[in-house]
C-alpha cells in the first residue's frame, strides 16, 4: 500500500519543504496575508512619520498615529497567537515565525515582517535557480534598504536630543547608517546613547550577514555563467566534430 505523499510548500528561497501547517492554519494565511501587507505598509509610515515629526509623542498628530501603531500592534498579536492555536506543530511553528515573535516584544521590527508577508505570495516564488537567485538578490536589497531605513529611524529617534551627540538629524543618520552597514566606519559621527550604540551593534551585525550573502549570491551567479559558457563551448565542438566526420564518411567524387 502506498503510502500518501507529504504537502509540500516552497519556502522564501524557492525551495520545496515539508508543509507543517493545518489546514485550518493555511486557510487562515490565505486570507490574512494582503491585509496584513497593507497593514505592514500603514505600520511602516506611521512610524516613519512619528520619529520624523519632532513633536513630542503625546502631542498634535504624533498621539493619534501613536494610537493606530498600537492597534496595528495589537492585531498583529493576535494574529500571532491565532495561527500559534491552529498550528499543529508548536514546535516547527516557533521556528518559523522567530520575527514575528520578536516584533511582538520589540515593535520597530514589525516592518521587517512585510518582506515575510511578500514572501508567502506565489508570484514571489518562482522554482528556476535564476528566478531564486533573482529572488534571493531582491531579498537581500529589499532587507538592506529596509535594515538602514529602520535603524537610521529607530537611532535619530536616541540621539537628536543628547547630550554630545553628532547625529543631529535623519539624514546625519542615514549616512551613518550607510558607513556602518558596509563596514566602512569614518568614525565622523558616532551615537553616544546606550540604545543608539545597541541598534549601532545591530546594524554592525547586519552588516557581516548582508554583505556575506550578496557575495555569495554573486559568486553562484558567476560560476553558473562560467559552467554555461563552458558546457555551450563543448556542446559547439561536439557539433564541429561530427560535422567534420560526416563530411570524411562522404565518397568522394
Amino acid at each position: 500500500m502506498e503510502s500518501t505523499p507529504k504537502p509540500v510548500i516552497m519556502n522564501a528561497a524557492g525551495v520545496l519543504v515539508e508543509d507543517t501547517r493545518s489546514p485550518k492554519e493555511i486557510k487562515w494565511e490565505k486570507f490574512t496575508t494582503l491585509p496584513f501587507i497593507f497593514l505592514s505598509f500603514i505600520f511602516l509610515l506611521g512610524y516613519s512619520v512619528l520619529i520624523l515629526n519632532d513633536e513630542v509623542f503625546t502631542q498634535g498628530i504624533d498621539k493619534y498615529i501613536l494610537l493606530t501603531l498600537g492597534v496595528i500592534w495589537i492585531m498583529f498579536i493576535i494574529d500571532y497567537f491565532v495561527r500559534l492555536t491552529l498550528s499543529t506543530n508548536k514546535r516547527i511553528f516557533f521556528k518559523r515565525n522567530v520575527i514575528d515573535l520578536i516584533s511582538m516584544a520589540i515593535p520597530f521590527t514589525r516592518p521587517f515582517l512585510l518582506l515575510m508577508y511578500l514572501s508567502r505570495l506565489r508570484w514571489f516564488r518562482g522554482r528556476q535557480g535564476s528566478s531564486v537567485r533573482a529572488r534571493l538578490v531582491a531579498y537581500a536589497a529589499s532587507f538592506a534598504l529596509m535594515y538602514i531605513y529602520v535603524l537610521s529611524l529607530a537611532v535619530y529617534a536616541a540621539e537628536r536630543n543628547a547630550a554630545g551627540a553628532t547625529i543631529l538629524n535623519y539624514g546625519d543618520s542615514v549616512w551613518w547608517a550607510i558607513e556602518t552597514i558596509t563596514t566602512v566606519g569614518y568614525g565622523d559621527m558616532i551615537p553616544v546613547t546606550i540604545a543608539g550604540r545597541v541598534y549601532a551593534s545591530l546594524l554592525m551585525l547586519g552588516g557581516v550577514v548582508i554583505v556575506g550573502a550578496t557575495t555569495a549570491t554573486v559568486i553562484s551567479y558567476l560560476s553558473e555563467k562560467v559552467q554555461t559558457v563552458h558546457k555551450k563551448s563543448q556542446e559547439h565542438a561536439a557539433h564541429l566534430n561530427d560535422t567534420h566526420k560526416h563530411d570524411d564518411d562522404q565518397p568522394h567524387s
